[in-house]
């Protein structure tokens, strides 16, 4: 749960991690450019990535949210929208 304003980067670590979890894959591989697909998430895997976002950030992603295609688009918007939240 977030209360204070996160740079990019702490959310690009915290999504990492995540995935590191899931796909048992060292976090090191994990880049901010790094495509989801190449990491092993298909559409199922990115929409728990999502989900798991919105949980841990306690922000909630509109129901179109545009194209995700790498780490760097959903720690963006994350970021957007903790940033929107806190603006609140």
């Amino acid at each position: 749960m977030t209360e204070k304003a996160l740079d990019l980067n702490e959310i690009i670590d915290t999504l990492a991690e995540m995935i590191a979890n899931k796909k048992e894959i060292d976090v090191a591989e994990i880049k901010p450019d790094s495509e989801l697909l190449e990491l092993g998430l298909d559409s199922l895997d990115t929409f728990d990535l999502i989900f798991n976002a919105e949980y841990h950030f306690d922000v909630k992603f509109p129901k179109e949210y545009g194209v995700i295609t790498t780490l760097n688009d959903v720690a963006e918007l994350t970021h957007e929208l903790i940033q929107e939240k806190l603006a609140a």
